[in-house]
């Protein structure tokens, strides 16, 4: 739905307040920034020893995962003086079935099914691209932010005489102040819950914007039915502005970084884009990655918006990127399955995923990996060009 001109107000006017917020959590702002908290909580081996029963054997396995990784990306990197660091790792400490966590903790080493493990990197492909990518965020999209307002005030000042319209625009006024003084307020508080991973903190806040957020819709809709031409400027405006933000945005994600995601010994990957719920693989180029089950570079037939650059706290890439890579290494099941995933090869045999079975492959061996790389077609194979595959081949079982 068409948003109104007084719904726009609130998201420009809140734009530059959270972008400071940001800013000053963040160094690497407007790059994704690393979740400290989950990553500590990951490296905690001592904790999730104690807590989870994680065996020493899976955390050994982590170490040398996280370690080779890294290693790869920093001497692809080292190259090209990129930068490399983490933004994301996993501390989920069962497998994927729907056993209970007192069973699953209960389950000795010789029985566990594969280990799964997930870690994501960010590389800054270009230093002087990001800093263009800050300068532009806090002076022209703000510039545009506040222009946006200007005409909403216009339109609005076109609208005096209507004493309900008024009426409506005073309250609605009212609420997104309240919006705003609480995003200042708590903003801070918010990023701290979600750089510790306290989804109690983050829900307390989000619960309340979204019961202004309610009291906003509300008036917007009566507003909308009382004058349906009187906002044709802010509108606009608008338009102009949201498709500014999301074009430049594109570009300069494209020149500054790239998403690199490693999940290993996943029973279940999906490969291409599923944006709206529905397979469009999209345009697709086979790549020529030495070792690798499967390797192909997919461009998006859906275009961005402005959701398409945004990492929450628990996405280690962007939502639906223009481009990625897709990478399959180890024991795959030949094939795509119904849903277009591709299932690992232990997957095939029960005695291999339930927790009863001695297992003939020990849950801390690798059997596969999978490598999804986001961002600009160049770039990908760039990065592809300087990896060292010989490595991976070497953490296979």
């Amino acid at each position: 739905m068409k948003r109104n001109w007084l719904f726009i107000a609130l998201a420009a006017m809140l734009s530059p307040v959270m972008a400071a917020a940001q800013v000053t959590d963040c160094p690497r702002f407007p790059a994704p920034c690393p979740h400290s908290g989950q990553i500590n909580q990951a490296m905690d081996l001592v904790k999730r020893g104690q807590d989870n029963l994680v065996t020493p054997q899976e955390l050994a396995m982590e170490s040398t995962l996280r370690n080779a990784f890294a290693d790869m990306l920093l001497q692809a990197g080292r190259q090209r003086r990129w930068q490399v660091y983490e933004i994301m790792e996993s501390d989920y400490d069962r497998p994927n079935t729907l056993v209970s966590f007192p069973r699953w903790c209960a389950t000795p080493f010789e029985k566990r099914p594969p280990h799964v493990y997930e870690i994501s990197f960010i590389i800054i492909v270009n230093k002087d691209s990001l800093q263009a990518w800050r300068v532009w965020y806090k002076g022209e999209f703000t510039d545009g932010a506040n222009r946006v307002v200007g005409d909403i005030r216009a339109d609005a000042a076109r609208t005096t005489n209507d004493q309900q319209l008024q009426s409506l625009t005073d309250s609605l006024t009212y609420y997104t102040q309240l919006t705003g003084k609480y995003t200042q307020d708590h903003y801070a508080e918010f990023m701290t819950a979600i750089q510790n991973n306290d989804l109690k903190g983050q829900k307390r806040y989000n619960d309340q914007i979204a019961k202004y957020q309610k009291k906003q819709d509300a008036l917007v809709a009566r507003i909308q039915n009382r004058s349906a031409s009187a906002n044709s400027a802010s509108t606009g405006s608008y338009n102009r502005f949201e498709s500014d933000k999301v074009s430049k945005t594109g570009l300069f994600t494209g020149a500054s970084v790239l998403l690199v995601h490693f999940a290993v010994n996943t029973a279940q990957i999906d490969v291409g884009f599923n944006d709206d719920g529905s397979k469009r693989p999209g345009s697709q180029k086979t790549l020529n990655v030495p070792g690798a089950f499967y390797a192909r570079l997919f461009h998006n037939p859906s275009p961005p918006d402005g959701q398409s650059y945004l990492i929450n706290e628990f996405d280690y890439g962007y939502n639906h990127p223009a481009n990625k890579a897709d990478l399959l290494f180890g024991k795959w099941q030949p094939g795509r399955n119904g849903n277009g995933h591709f299932n690992a090869a232990y997957a095939a045999g029960k005695a291999a995923t339930d927790l009863v079975s001695l297992k003939a492959i020990k849950c801390d061996a690798v059997q596969n990996i999978a490598v999804q790389i986001e961002g600009r077609p160049d770039k990908i194979t760039e990065t592809l060009s300087g990896i060292n595959f010989r490595e991976i081949q070497k953490l296979l079982q």
